[in-house]
């Protein structure tokens, strides 16, 4: 579980530094409300890296 957790989690980070650098360096047309919605994306991120941890916790 805890290594699903880690690959989800990087994949999401990729996520947002590309949405970030698409949005500031390269705009794309029609991703404009992806854009607006990357704090959804770093919320769930937080979400995934505290499970993690209560995840490692637990199993201790």
């Amino acid at each position: 579980m805890d290594k699903a957790i880690n690959i989800v989690s990087v994949a999401v980070i990729v996520i947002l530094l590309l949405a970030f650098l698409s949005e500031k360096f390269f705009p794309i047309e029609g991703l404009e409300l992806f854009y607006e919605k990357k704090f959804y994306l770093a919320i769930i991120y937080l979400i995934l890296r505290v499970s993690r941890i209560y995840i490692l916790k637990k199993t201790k």
